[in-house]
């Protein structure tokens, strides 16, 4: 898988989870089974917004490396030009999956909830695999 490919899926999975998390914040909260954690309502709201503004983040993330990408792209550059931006995504995917491991086993409890944690750092795997191959492919 290209580089530019990847990074075009990355970008467009966080945006999508993004949205969700955003505009479905309440139904997302209720499948991570964190409504049990909570049982006011200023705590279940404050839980919902916090999931909004993680949603707002992540898609925010999203765009940017669309846009990055794209300027990148319309530069000409080449595929290994975009070697830096993936190490600050896999970086980045790496500490979102292990903040989101501590939430999970130390605030919110709940098995759905690791699945966050799965998911970046699934992203970050991916992205380290390409990495190590474009590595060995310029040392060629």
């Amino acid at each position: 898988m290209r580089i530019q490919r990847w990074l075009n899926f990355h970008a467009a999975v966080l945006v999508l989870i993004g949205l969700m998390f955003l505009l479905y914040s309440p139904l997302i909260v209720a499948w991570l089974g964190l409504t049990q954690v909570v049982q006011d309502s200023p705590g279940y709201w404050a839980m919902v917004s916090f999931a909004r503004l993680f949603g707002m983040g992540l898609l925010a993330w999203g765009a940017t490396l669309l846009s990055v990408r794209s300027l990148l792209v319309r530069a000409e550059v080449e595929e290994r030009a975009l070697t830096p931006l993936l190490w600050v995504v896999t970086s980045a995917d790496f500490l979102g999956a292990f903040s989101a491991a501590i939430q999970a086993a130390s605030v919110w409890g709940m098995p759905a909830s690791w699945v966050i944690s799965l998911g970046f750092g699934v992203f970050g795997m991916v992205s380290l695999v390409l990495l190590i191959f474009q590595g060995r492919a310029s040392t060629r």
